[in-house]
């Protein structure tokens, strides 16, 4: 692995590798001593539009492992500064562009390695941190069916999609059905309750502006815990840490994103780590 622009040019046991490394990289994490020697001498950029999660989880994941970050924000032509920076020699560059063909172009002749931090259609560190926070709390990624609900972050739904079916596992994706601007992949149901029922974990993707609340969530605050009561029970739950009841919005106690964001850096760890080894 030369690159990382999207987990569907990857194989279960390219995937597998990924997570079992970003499992022992996890312990750096939560360790009060982070520094691992797996990047001494390596030079990280990171091209973003603004600071994120994402930008954040990169330039510590450099850091842990003893290597030099460089984020780079708001770059007017992302490109041409992607082609700068692996002239003036950087080892990895990771690019963030809503463009999915800037990585993929740039890719096919730099000498850096790329990783894809986010595109139009694909978020493969992203996703790979859902799939490891899920592993943890389910005891592997097998014979389980996820539900996403939201209909904002939807670069998501191809990689988990094929991920999950790598592991013999489904992604069911909910929308009413006069949401007539989000485009259908996958397996995808516009009954709520039939959504919910039997799922093993939900990830919320988020509302895009002006998307009502109560269509997507069955709530005006988050997901109504009555429907996330006809999933498994103690279901973890991705992307919110929120649930809505009669009484109003409450923590809900088996959301994972805490999880999920150590998991992050772990991910972006192992990535870093495993094209370096390949470059």
């Amino acid at each position: 692995m030369k690159h990382l622009l999207s987990l569907t040019d990857l194989n279960k046991e390219q995937i597998t590798q990924i997570l079992e490394v970003a499992t022992q990289m996890r312990r750096i994490v939560l360790t009060d001593y982070k520094k691992g020697p797996q990047l001494i001498g390596s030079v990280v950029a990171g091209l973003w539009k603004k600071p994120s999660v994402a930008s954040t989880a990169f330039a510590l994941a450099t850091s842990y492992l003893s290597g030099t970050s460089l984020p780079v924000l708001g770059a007017d032509d992302m490109l041409e500064q992607c082609r700068a920076l692996d002239n003036m020699g950087v080892n990895t560059i990771v690019v963030s562009n809503d463009n999915d063909n800037l990585a993929k172009s740039f890719s096919a002749r730099s000498r850096a390695g790329v990783i894809n931090g986010g595109s139009g259609q694909y978020d493969p560190i992203g996703v790979l941190a859902d799939l490891m926070a899920l592993q943890l709390k389910l005891d592997g990624l097998t014979n389980i069916s996820v539900l996403a609900v939201g209909n904002r972050d939807i670069n998501k739904i191809n990689e988990l999609n094929y991920c999950l079916q790598l592991f013999d596992s489904s992604l069911v994706w909910y929308l009413p059905v006069d949401d007539f601007v989000t485009p259908r992949r996958g397996i995808v149901l516009d009954n709520i309750d039939a959504a919910f029922f039997g799922a093993d974990a939900v990830i919320d993707l988020g509302l895009s502006s002006f998307s009502d609340p109560t269509k997507y969530y069955g709530a005006s605050g988050g997901i109504a815990e009555e429907l996330i009561d006809k999933a498994r029970i103690h279901c973890p739950l991705l992307g919110s840490r929120i649930v809505v009841d009669k009484a109003g919005i409450k923590e809900y106690a088996y959301s994972i994103d805490n999880t999920r964001q150590s998991c992050y850096v772990a991910v972006a760890m192992a990535v870093l780590h495993l094209l370096q080894k390949n470059n």
